[in-house]
């Protein structure tokens, strides 16, 4: 069976014509778009056909009436396999309902009569929103079929019947559109005939009124009097073709027809007439970098690969396979990083648990395979030394006591608990991200059995022992011991609390008690590396650090679950990643870089992508300019202005990833303005269940509840965080732990003090968990103060049951699980439910543009620590059929919705229809819910009432009330610069 039918039983004996952009009303799929439709009249009356197998609904706009055809994917695989921006949906465009029968939701076979009519409007849409004039589609359409193996004989004469009528005659439209795919409002543009020469330009300025059609505008410009153009048309004086040409010069023009992309003018025949458009300053923001004595890395660059890498496994396979082809005497290889693990295991890692998850050269010389694939970082830096190569460190310097003077105890806890937080716990083998009511037991119990925990921070001077010392010592000693110059340096970040804005008084609180000994709390939080072996320069930047805790894939088995974002990038980008590290060596390192960086060349196009490197520096208070780094001694704020023109240029949607959500007052107002305003249709934010940065949650919720409240319930706004299946407990230590019998009657009344008695208590693993009792989830906290007749037998423990569980959301609020009545005896299975850890630091925008680095949503992202991200637009914009923004969207959703990616594929290309998909429950398979759906007794972390900083600084003596929580956030854990 044919997979596309002519919508016009015979469309020989119509009438084709052009016609004006169709408003689809609200209530369809693509309700709201203006597309460009073709208008068939007959003098009598013929039938209309069904397009395609499908789905038909039926809506009303004044006196016309649409009906929607949604094809069905499932019976025509390969011809929507073949189809690239996807299946199509139909709209036929009567002026009547006259003869329309079926009922919305009703399924129609394709080549089905639907009506007879004398005129009716064909428009389609495919999944990628770009809205192609008919003739294009048609013929895209019958290229997709004949790739797919089908028949086209029954679509064929109607896509033919479109390109005769629309490409012919002096008047046959000239389409223009937004990088979204929409037809352009406005834009001024040139047309070129011939030679260029006097007299064959013309400057065009399009107006809303000519629906995108330029030669709808020319036609207009040339009936005013005295019109600033001579030509009537386009196509008049037998002209075949002419050139387009923006008037601004940072613009990008693409040729739909054949993906064709020009930066400054692109050639339009009257086959070859539908060009998008868009202008890349108003993507990438400005260089505001100003190095001393050198010049500030370019504003983008193009003919680049930009390759995302989803979740640290992926990574750190590619990272190695490089650092392997790193092995050459010209080789070599540049980290900078905020912490590095040098001996943990990257790749290759064995099914199940893995006895050496931390190899030394020893044990990492055993388990080399043949391909010389390094298995760790140390042992990447010995195969590259042997083989002549060299490489260069910058760990991030976490610990800068001010000159002569030593810490007290207490002044180092709570130095560590500000500057290092999970790198610390990371290097004690607790996963700060799992901390939880037990784990603030168990790190109470560090914190102040302090005689144990003093020794590990504090050497035998009294100074703080640097959290990065192993990845400085280890990869030092790695190397070729030839080369005389540092391999691995401590990178310290210069600001200190006085170049704050605003700036502090030094007197208060916690300065007045930390000042006399550490004023940087400023870090480098960059993680960018670049590979250098014989087929040239790879770099790699993004949020994932070497680390042990981000060895996670997107099945997220992981003991706790983490889920992160980085990119590899290819060509003359890698250049500007390259010195961005050699900025870096030259002023913290000794002696010279592995390798230098190399020189811009203009004939180096690997790939299609236009790429900004992009980074956040400091600026130094005014009086005290020689703080100021000597490659932006007056800061850096690219990316966020990149970031900000980002959200200015949204049309359709927004997808965020981040780890803190707290952003700057002028990207909070930007994004919450982008909603309030309706200009964008669809915002997504994933991000962390807790908030884990210091006194965060309280900026989080402020900023979730400004786009809810600007959303007020059109459905723009999602917000979530992403929660993992259920697996069984951790039984690490003992193979029956959380096998669990309910030792006491539970009723189906929670009551106002929920208890639960379980037993026996050696089975009990550490709280917080969840347990299934006879199918009810149940949310087990804290012990409970409820007499315990049984300690023996039994433990007493505190719980959420229903409502107050917050385990899914239902509407708009979140809901619990159901309670029941159930008996002694009755089997409790403890159950983990872990959120995901969300590390990453991601923006993707309208299937355009993608950003990937450090930078998290907070004052220290954008305006304050040492960061560097990776911006991408492709050169074919949304057309591009290697779509990076595309693609990763696409795995990301897959991801987060819990789908196979090869399934879930075709389901996600409409990024707005795909939407919704967010809002499945997770008993049928989602992983995001809303961050509200979640039980209130987490005590995870660094929150404000109950959480584990406050709980430190308290039990360390201090009296921290309300007033200080501001001050301490403002200052120290989230300061901004003045590149504000």
């Amino acid at each position: 069976m044919p997979a596309f039918f002519s919508p016009l039983a015979d469309p020989a004996i119509w009438t084709l014509a052009p016609s004006q952009p169709v408003t689809i009303p609200d209530g369809l799929r693509y309700g709201g778009y203006s597309a460009p439709g073709v208008r068939a009249t007959i003098a009598l009356s013929d039938d209309v056909i069904v397009p395609a197998t499908g789905i038909l609904r039926q809506a009303t706009a004044g006196p016309n009436v649409f009906v929607e055809v949604q094809v069905n994917p499932f019976p025509i695989r390969a011809v929507a396999t073949a189809l690239q921006g996807g299946l199509p949906t139909f709209y036929l465009v009567f002026d009547d309902a006259l003869g329309l029968t079926f009922a919305d939701g009703d399924g129609a076979a394709g080549g089905e009569r639907l009506r007879s009519a004398s005129q009716v409007t064909i428009v389609a849409v495919r999944q990628d929103r770009i809205l192609r004039e008919p003739a294009l589609w048609a013929s895209q359409i019958g290229d997709a079929i004949v790739a797919g193996g089908g028949d086209a004989t029954s679509w064929q004469p109607f896509a033919a019947a479109l390109v005769t009528a629309l490409t012919a005659g002096d008047s046959s439209p000239v389409y223009v559109y937004d990088h979204s795919g929409a037809l352009l409002e406005s834009a001024t543009v040139e047309v070129l005939f011939g030679a260029t020469a006097p007299g064959n330009g013309h400057t065009i300025t399009m107006d809303p009124a000519d629906g995108g059609d330029l030669q709808r505008a020319v036609q207009r410009l040339n009936a005013v009097p005295g019109s600033p153009i001579p030509i009537a048309n386009l196509w008049g004086g037998g002209e075949t073709s002419f050139r387009l040409r923006p008037v601004a010069t940072s613009a990008r023009l693409v040729r739909l027809e054949d993906g064709l992309s020009a930066a400054t003018e692109l050639q339009v025949t009257r086959l070859e007439r539908s060009v998008m458009l868009t202008n890349l300053d108003s993507w990438f923001g400005p260089q505001t970098a100003a190095p001393v004595g050198g010049q500030p890395l370019p504003r983008y660059t193009a003919g680049n690969v930009f390759t995302p890498l989803v979740n640290g496994l992926e990574f750190f396979d590619d990272l190695c396979v490089a650092l392997r082809d790193a092995q050459d005497a010209n080789g070599g290889f540049h980290l900078a990083g905020w912490s590095m693990f040098p001996r943990t295991r990257l790749t290759r890692l064995p099914l199940g648990n893995d006895p050496h998850a931390i190899l030394d050269l020893t044990l990492a010389t055993e388990a080399i395979k043949d391909d010389n694939v390094p298995l760790t970082l140390e042992q990447a830096v010995k195969l590259i030394g042997d083989a002549g190569g060299a490489c260069r460190f910058l760990p991030a310097e976490f610990i800068q006591i001010l000159p002569g003077q030593t810490m007290t105890e207490t002044q180092a806890l709570v130095t560590y608990a500000l500057l290092t937080g999970i790198l610390i716990f990371n290097n004690l083998g607790f996963d700060f991200a799992r901390s939880d009511a037990g784990g603030i037991v168990l790190m109470m119990a560090i914190w102040f059995g302090a005689t144990i925990y003093i020794a590990t921070i504090l050497d035998s001077d009294g100074d703080p022992v640097e959290p990065n010392k192993d990845a400085l010592e280890i990869l030092s000693a790695a190397t070729n011991a030839a080369l005389s110059d540092s391999v691995a340096v401590l990178a310290p970040y210069p600001a200190r609390v006085e170049d704050n804005v605003p700036p502090p008084n030094l007197g208060d609180f916690p300065l007045s008690f930390l000042s006399g000994v550490i004023r940087n709390f400023g870090i480098y939080h960059q993680k960018f590396g670049v590979v250098k072996s014989p087929a040239g320069m790879i770099g790699y930047a993004g949020g994932i650090d070497v680390n042990p805790n981000r060895l996670d894939g997107v099945d997220h088995l992981a003991r706790s679950p983490y889920h992160d974002v980085h990119a590899r990038v290819e060509g003359n980008a890698v250049r500007d990643l390259a010195v961005s590290f050699d900025d870096r060596w030259s002023n913290e390192g000794t002696g010279g870089a592995a390798f230098a960086p190399p020189a811009f060349d203009p004939t180096l196009a690997p790939g299609t992508d236009i790429v900004q490197v992009a980074r956040t520096y400091f600026a130094p208070a005014v009086n005290a300019p020689a703080r100021g780094l000597p490659y932006a001694p007056n800061g850096d704020r690219a990316i966020a202005d990149t970031m900000l023109a980002a959200i200015a240029e949204a049309r359709e949607y927004i997808y965020i990833e981040d780890q803190y959500l707290a952003p700057p007052q002028v990207y909070r107002d930007a994004l919450v303005a982008k909603v309030a305003a309706r200009e964008i249709r669809q915002l997504i934010i994933v991000n962390d269940g807790v908030a884990d940065q210091p006194f965060g949650d309280i900026v989080r919720q402020g900023f979730v509840t400004d786009l809810l409240n600007a959303d007020a319930g059109a459905g723009i706004v999602r917000v979530g965080y992403p929660r993992r299946r259920f697996t069984s407990t951790d039984n690490e230590i003992r193979s029956d732990s959380g096998r669990l019998l309910l030792m006491v009657d539970l009723p189906a009344s929670a009551g106002p003090l929920p208890t639960i008695f379980l037993g026996p208590p050696s089975r009990i693993p550490a709280l917080p968990f969840w347990v299934s009792v006879g199918g009810e989830m149940i949310y087990v906290y804290d012990e409970s103060i409820v007499f315990n007749i049984e300690p023996d037998q039994m433990t007493a423990l505190t719980c959420e049951r229903g409502p107050s569980t917050h385990f899914v959301r239902g509407g708009a609020s979140p809901v619990g699980t159901f309670t029941r009545e159930h008996a002694r005896g009755t089997p409790a299975t403890v159950v983990d439910v872990n959120n995901i850890y969300v590390h990453a630091k991601l923006m993707v925008v309208d299937d355009i543009f993608v950003g990937i680095g450090s930078a998290n949503l907070n004052n220290r992202g954008l305006f304050y620590d040492g960061e560097i991200n990776v911006f991408s637009v492709p050169e074919s914009l949304r057309n591009s059929p290697r779509n990076p923004a595309l693609q990763l969207r696409r795995r990301l959703w897959a991801e987060m919705i819990d789908l196979p990616e090869a399934m879930a594929a075709p389901l996600l290309t409409d990024p707005l229809a795909s939407g919704p998909l967010f809002d499945r429950s997770p008993f049928a398979g989602n992983r995001f819910l809303p961050l509200d759906a979640q039980p209130p007794n987490l005590m995870l972390g660094w929150t404000t009432g109950d959480g584990a900083f406050m709980t430190i600084l308290q039990g360390l003596g201090f009296a921290i009330g309300t007033v200080d929580q501001p001050m301490i956030y403002e200052q120290i854990v989230d300061p901004a610069s003045r590149t504000v």
